[in-house]
């Protein structure tokens, strides 16, 4: 059983989930009567590395087309058809500095159910079998299975292009991230997925199945000892766990303003702005820092819209947010292109009217409003209740949306021109349309 400060965080009733560990595998598990499903959110995380972001990002997706159980995805939903319609989904994510791949799986309360009996441990068997036990040939991946998703996720990264406003953000924080983890893609690389085999990807996965943390996370109607004692009963392998992770830099020192240009063919310049705020979720700033961003550009109230777009029409859209992990302020805009210089300008005109404290109290009602209404939003959902917890964990700190929400009702003025001080232009990337093409 680990020991410290961080187990210690892990079950402070604060927290609400209750936490037990075997083998670097963490169980979660919130009872709540709040919603009629109930929820199991399994994922393994691994840091963001080159040579493993890749076939990373097709492992979710590949091990949820079937297990030796249920061999094609017609069987896995014919399963999961008769645990009175439950889901099963997979996808890979990113957190700071980390690679995540997420399963999430929804069963109906037993309890709802006349011959409900037993059904959140079938749905626990099916996920275990999707997760720990694929279907394989040879020693391997499946070939066909693998070849599918090579080519589902070229369509995946070429989604990616085709959305010039996602495409935009990314190469900004690439830029600004240059040389450091995070600059590498949630999806990987294009140019890496053939080098994908059924071999390799297979070791990619008995790499993370042997070494990555794995947080189980079950929110509903459960008893919690019944609960941990049915999981450590499937996810019974022996392990040699990574617990120990590089720390992600949030501190950077100023340097002048990189200026980026890229050009393809488009109709609509995007303009994006990387921002370091040097305060990251773990910090006592955080909060002051997210109410310093809606103030900003979150909002419609913000000053982005307010100026950039709405006073000066110089924007379709005009927008910040704020990424906990690292702690940088993206700012991003859809302009014409003769106007982008233009807009740079006001908007930068907008971070020293914060820092000089030119704040109404409405401004600061709204936003802190907003804020507030966001978090109590997310708790409609079961999945962002691991999603939050999760985040916490890689962060460093854990807290609750009631913590947040708390902190939001302190911040002053005074807090938000403080936290702007330390704002930072790094990278101004500008997508534009290839010379003499007038885009698609």
């Amino acid at each position: 059983m680990p020991e410290g400060s961080e187990y210690e965080r892990m079950n402070s009733p604060m927290n609400q989930f209750q936490t037990r560990e075997e083998r670097g595998i963490y169980v979660h598990v919130l009872p709540t009567d709040k919603f009629r499903m109930n929820t199991i959110v399994a994922t393994f995380t691994q840091e963001l590395r080159e040579e493993t972001a890749t076939p990373l990002a097709v492992l979710p997706y590949l091990l949820n087309r079937g297990s030796e159980r249920y061999p094609t995805p017609e069987k896995l939903q014919l399963a999961l058809d008769e645990l009175y319609g439950a889901s099963l989904s997979a996808i890979i994510d990113k957190k700071g500095e980390r690679q995540v791949v997420d399963f999430s799986m929804n069963v109906p309360n037993e309890k709802f159910l006349k011959q409900g009996e037993g059904l959140f441990k079938k749905a626990l068997g099916i996920l275990s079998d999707v997760m720990l036990r694929p279907r394989l040939e040879d020693g391997a991946f499946l070939p066909e299975y693998v070849q599918a998703e090579k080519e589902q996720h070229k369509k995946r990264l070429a989604a990616v292009i085709d959305d010039k406003i996602v495409y935009a953000g990314e190469r900004c924080i690439q830029e600004m991230t240059k040389g450091e983890p995070f600059a590498i893609p949630r999806l990987g690389y294009e140019e890496r997925i053939d080098e994908i085999t059924p071999q390799s990807l297979y070791a990619v996965y008995q790499e993370l199945l042997k070494t990555a943390p794995i947080h189980i996370y079950v929110i509903g109607d459960v008893e919690i000892d019944q609960v941990v004692q049915d999981i450590f009963s499937v996810f019974n392998m022996e392990r040699d766990p990574q617990l120990h992770f590089q720390a992600v830099q949030v501190q950077h020192e100023t340097h002048e303003v990189k200026e980026v240009v890229e050009r393809l063919a488009i109709n609509q310049g995007k303009l994006n702005i990387g921002v370091w705020s040097n305060v990251a979720w773990e910090s006592d700033d955080y909060a002051a820092m997210h109410v310093c961003n809606g103030v900003l550009g979150a909002f419609p109230h913000s000053k982005l819209f307010v100026n950039v777009r709405e006073k000066h029409s110089l924007a379709y859209y005009c927008m910040s947010r704020l990424e906990g992990h690292k702690g940088i302020i993206s700012v991003y805009a859809g302009v014409e292109f003769d106007k982008i210089d233009q807009a740079v300008d006001i908007i930068r005109e907008q971070f020293e009217t914060i820092k000089k404290g030119d704040i109404s109290a409405e401004e600061m009602e709204f936003t802190i409003s907003a804020l507030i209404n966001a978090y109590k939003t997310a708790m409609d959902t079961p999945t962002s209740f691991a999603d939050f917890h999760l985040n916490g964990l890689i962060a460093g700190r854990v807290r609750t949306r009631e913590e947040m929400i708390e902190a939001f009702q302190k911040v002053t003025v005074e807090d938000v021109v403080r936290v702007a001080q330390g704002l930072q232009f790094d990278t101004i990337y500008t997508l534009r349309n290839e010379e003499g093409n007038h885009g698609a």
